[in-house]
């Protein structure tokens, strides 16, 4: 018999939490989900964006290093880059 592996989660994530996740999805209606993706463009202080599949990697590291450091993050590489120029 094979044997379950064990779960990893992000940090803040648990089973309970990602299960309560899939309920609510499973629970939305069409209506209730498209209405959900239309307001996300009215985000406030977020974007939309098409990222070519082989940058994915690169930005998820570079949005993670953004909510670890906040906006200082892209700050140090930008005046790094200023100064080389």
């Amino acid at each position: 018999m094979k044997q379950a592996t064990k779960q990893a989660y992000p940090p803040g994530w648990n089973e309970k939490k990602v299960m309560a996740v899939i309920a609510h999805y499973d629970q939305q209606t069409d209506e209730e989900g498209a209405a959900e993706i239309e307001s996300a463009a009215e985000a406030k202080g977020e974007t939309w964006m098409s990222v070519p599949v082989e940058l994915v990697g690169a930005v998820t590291r570079l949005i993670e290093d953004h909510a670890k450091n906040g906006a200082r993050a892209g700050k140090k590489k930008t005046q790094t880059r200023k100064a080389r120029r």
